[in-house]
């Protein structure tokens, strides 16, 4: 069965009957600016509270960054650790993306998504205490002075640490309780656009899904690259180029499949999504 026929059969007999799921992402689109932060004050907090969330733990990890870096503490253990902590930064930045676009197209599963890329982050903050120890122990081991130094950078490494994850800890609980409200508050809006029909609601359900997974795996991606770049290869071997080349086309196949879903164009999709494990197989298949 083709799109046009099952598209057909699954809204309406009529010629003339409109595509309520793909109406409702268009016409969000049409949507005045202003109405859309006026309208809920929710979403205005949960923008807000990931904006300010992301300053609060980008500052402190910028801060561990740059103690780390000064005290060529990644000279001595390598580059693992700046790693990492850049890549959590990259995160902070991508959730405020994720919460903006959460909001703007009243997706309730990209909000749960958001959530849960939170409490990630927030577990992974809770291992940065053994991982960010171990690696300055190692330190210690392999300078023979300045231990008085060294000392002084775990304790303060240490309060950033803790506060870091005090800070991410709160946000989340605040975002459970938003992310409740917005549930509900969406849920009411999509109920209005696209009526109680539960075979809709099951498609539209499933095409916010694959949205939302298609945004959050392109972070997943520049994450690895990143590590892949920095980590694994080195400036001679031929997949170094060849990854930073494919980097920004990836990404760009991305975004294609997610424009292509909203507009419904399921070559687009196929061609887009077959594209991305194919580059990724062959990236891994190198190492």
């Amino acid at each position: 069965m083709s799109t046009e026929n099952f598209a057909e059969s699954t809204f309406d007999s009529s010629s003339e009957a409109p595509r309520k799921m793909l109406d409702y992402s268009s016409h969000g689109r049409t949507e005045k600016k202003l109405h859309l932060w006026t309208g809920s004050r929710h979403s205005l907090f949960f923008v807000l509270m990931a904006f300010i969330e992301a300053v609060i733990v980008i500052a402190l990890e910028s801060v561990i960054y740059t103690k780390f870096v000064h005290n060529n503490a990644n000279v001595e253990l390598g580059r693992g650790i700046p790693v990492y902590l850049l890549i959590f930064i990259i995160c902070q930045v991508y959730q405020i993306g994720i919460a903006l676009d959460a909001v703007r197209m009243k997706n309730t599963i990209q909000v749960i998504a958001f959530i849960l890329l939170n409490l990630c982050c927030l577990i992974y903050s809770a291992f940065q205490f053994q991982q960010i120890s171990d690696a300055l122990t190692n330190l210690a081991e392999l300078a023979s002075s300045n231990t008085i130094a060294l000392d002084n950078l775990h304790s303060l490494i240490y309060k950033l640490l803790v506060a870091n994850v005090v800070i991410i800890g709160v946000c989340e609980l605040v975002y459970i309780y938003l992310g409740a409200r917005l549930y509900q508050e969406f849920g009411w809006r999509i109920y209005k656009k696209i009526g109680a029909d539960p075979e809709i609601r099951n498609m539209y359900r499933w095409y916010q899904i694959l949205l939302t997974i298609l945004k959050i795996d392109m972070f997943f991606f520049l994450g690895y690259s990143i590590q892949y770049l920095v980590l694994v290869l080195q400036t001679r071997d031929y997949e170094f180029p060849l990854t930073i080349v494919a980097l920004p086309l990836t990404c760009l196949f991305l975004l294609l499949a997610v424009y292509a879903v909203k507009g419904n164009q399921a070559f687009d999709v196929f061609c887009a999504i077959e594209l991305i494990p194919i580059y990724r197989c062959n990236m891994s298949r190198g190492r």
